[in-house]
Order: structure tokens, then sequence, then C-alpha cells
């Protein structure tokens, strides 16, 4: 069995941010990635069920589709062949900006104004706030099972909403759904690299701000990591996604069983650097699927098992294969019988510390 919990198709939103673009990858290209590295399952984030169902028609792996939900008065594929549950992201997504508040998801607006144009808002340029009640509605309109899969994005800030505490209280207010933690509680070591070895400065100067970036980036990652393992551990409804490889993710992931691989493809290296465009021609294909610089299942396999054993690299695709098949009332008896057994674990650690 090969798992890939986090696959891309159709449409990827850009983000705020300067140089990001709108990526786009067919339902065959994804199949090709898919055969070519023998995948057998994989959770996939949609934006259209076309895009879905032509990777359905050309792979034999097993699809959970996950669809990229926007907007409450989206239409849900429910019933729709591969469809399992939504997606929801807080740092992408086209909401429309003429149609709701920017920082208020619920509160309507008009056009925007000259000003906003000049702080770079635009009418599809972010995604939503878990903390908002709007997304409660959304998760309330949902059939008992269904996959939720949300966005972490873990860093140093106590606005930000995507983090793996509050990913946590929503799936214990909705015991129903089975929430699927991307990232694992952060991208990767993108914006959080261990600090050089420098003395740490002593005072409070200018030009310290790498120094400063770096410590709270890779302190809060690391965190997030142990945090999220945790979480997981603690109730039915949480799975954790790995994408994408980190040392300290994979030392985190070690204290549960409950995560699995996932390689974020075509999304951890969508094309060539510099790219100003979507066209086919960027486009990682067949040929490319084997060289270092694509961000492939098998290397994200590889990475993981040379720091925890295949064994337990393979272990976790058969944990997110019964996750997802199982029934959510048979996973909370499961969870149950873990828990008291995880009792008994805590008192005998505890004995032996008395001694």
């Amino acid at each position: 069995m090969k798992f890939d919990l986090h696959l891309n198709v159709g449409k990827v939103y850009r983000t705020q941010k300067p140089g990001s673009v709108e990526m786009f990858y067919s339902g065959k290209e994804i199949a090709d990635y898919c055969n070519y590295y023998g995948i057998t399952h994989g959770v996939c984030i949609y934006d259209d069920y076309k895009n879905l169902k032509e990777l359905i028609d050309n792979t034999d792996a097993k699809i959970y589709g996950v669809q990229w939900i926007v907007d409450k008065d989206q239409e849900l594929d429910a019933g729709k062949e591969g469809w399992y549950g939504i997606k929801l992201h807080s740092h992408r997504g086209y909401r429309d900006a003429t149609k709701y508040d920017w920082k208020e998801p619920t509160k309507k607006r008009g056009p925007l104004s000259v000003e906003d144009k000049m702080n770079g808002i635009s009418p599809n340029s972010y995604g939503l706030n878990y903390g908002d009640k709007y997304v409660k509605e959304i998760l309330a309109d949902l059939p008992d099972g269904s996959l939720v899969y949300m966005h972490s994005q873990g860093w140093p800030a106590i606005d930000n909403r995507a983090r793996p505490e509050h990913l946590f209280m929503l799936a214990t207010d909705f015991f129903n759904l089975k929430f699927i933690m991307g990232h694992a509680g952060g991208y990767g070591a993108m914006l959080a690299a261990l600090p050089g070895p420098h003395i740490p400065p002593h005072e409070r100067k200018k030009g310290y701000d790498v120094y400063k970036t770096s410590i709270r980036n890779y302190g809060d990652s690391v965190v997030q990591f142990r945090a999220s393992a945790h979480y997981a551990n603690m109730v039915h409804n949480l799975f954790l996604d790995s994408s994408c490889y980190t040392p300290d993710k994979a030392i985190a992931l070690r204290d549960t069983k409950k995560w699995c691989v996932g390689s974020d493809y075509p999304f951890g290296a969508n094309k060539p650097r510099n790219s100003e465009g979507n066209d086919d021609a960027n486009h990682w294909g067949v040929e490319d699927f084997g060289k270092n610089h694509v961000w492939n299942f098998d290397r994200q396999s590889e990475l993981f098992a040379n720091a925890m054993g295949k064994d337990v690299v393979e272990e976790s695709f058969k944990q997110c294969f019964d996750y997802i098949e199982k029934p959510i009332d048979v996973l909370a008896q499961e969870q149950f019988e873990w828990m008291s057994d995880w009792k008994q674990v805590v008192k005998s650690e505890k004995d032996k510390y008395k001694e």
C-alpha cells in the first residue's frame, strides 16, 4: 500500500503575497503522478468535480476527493463518485471581497475602494478565518463521517487561527466529522530553519531581525509539530498529514500513530523558478518525476523512513486507510479503548519516577 494523504487537482489558489500565482493541473496530470509512483490510495483536494472525475478515470488508485470550499453557498458534491468531504484553507481561496469583508467574513461589503487596492486587497485573495462562526455553519451542513481537510500554518502570532489548537477545538465541537490537519501544524522548514551557530544578540539593536525571525519561527514550528501529535492522540476524529518533511516533524510524529505521508503534489514544486505563468510548458510531467527538485511521494516517504524506520511509514499508510474507511462510531470506540490503556501507561510512568 502507498497512501498519499495530500494531492491537489485543478485550480490551486494564489495568495496575497507578491509573486504568488494561480496554478492548474488536470486530472490526467495528477493521474500520471499517481501511476508513476504506484500510489494505491490518495486524498485529493479539488476545485471542480470534473477535474476529480478525470483523475479517477485515469488511475487505478483509490481517490478520496475533498472539495475546496471558499463560500458557504457553494453546492456540495456529496453523493458523487469520489466525494468524501471538503477542504478549508486559511491562507488561500478566492472569497469574493465585493461580497464578503476580508477581515469579517460574514459581513457584506461593497466594491473595493482605492485604498483597499493600494493595501493589496483584491477581489480574490484570501482564505477562511477558522475562528469565525461562518466556518462552523459550513461544518454543520456536512453529512456525518465526512472528511474535513484543513490547512495548518504555524508561526508565532497569536491571531493566527491556522494553528493546531484551533483545529483541535473544531474537532471537539464536531465529533461527527473526520478532521485531517494539513502539514501536521506547519508547512515545513521554509521559514523555520534551525538558527545558525551565532551568539544570541544581547542588545536591542536594528539588524537583528533575521535572527529574531529565525529563532521565533523555528521554535514555534517545533512546538506546533509536537502539539499536533498530542491533539491527534486525544480524540478519535483528528488525523495528521505529514507534508512536508522536516527532521523536527519526524521526531514529533514518533509520538502518534495518527499520521500519514503527504506529498502536497504539485504544490510543493509546481513550476520552475521565475515562471510567470501557468501554461503547460511550466508543469512537471512524467519526465520530471524522478528528479530531486520534485517534491515527490517516494522522496517524502524515504525521508520519514530514514528518521523513523520503514515499517513505521508503511504502518502509517494502513492507519490512514483505517481512519478514512471506518465508521465514525467505530473510531470513537477504538479511541475509548486506547485512552484506557494510555491512562495506565501514564500511571506507570509516574510510578517509575517515584521509585
